[in-house]
């Protein structure tokens, strides 16, 4: 995998169909601050994506609609594996 393909929220940017119909162009390069909290967030605390993160899943990632791309399904089922 190319991590230079890679999303801030984790998502891998080469499946994107997005990224893949030139409609994005890349989460770092192709997005202002305050489009996407989990791209802010990742690159505020210097880590590779959103899954490097000592805090994932955090709350805000769960229930801000401008923080992931990743399921919120899956990300509440991860959150609930952390308590356990």
């Amino acid at each position: 995998m190319d991590e230079k393909q890679l999303g801030k929220c984790g998502y891998y940017c080469g499946q994107c169909p997005s990224l893949l119909a030139k409609e994005c162009a890349g989460c770092v390069s192709g997005n202002e601050r305050g489009v996407c909290y989990t791209r802010d967030c990742v690159l505020e605390k210097g880590i590779l994506s959103c899954g490097y993160c000592k805090d994932f899943p955090c709350r805000r990632i769960q229930d801000d609609p401008k923080a992931t791309l990743l399921s919120p399904l899956w990300l509440k089922w991860k959150a609930s594996q952390k308590s356990e």
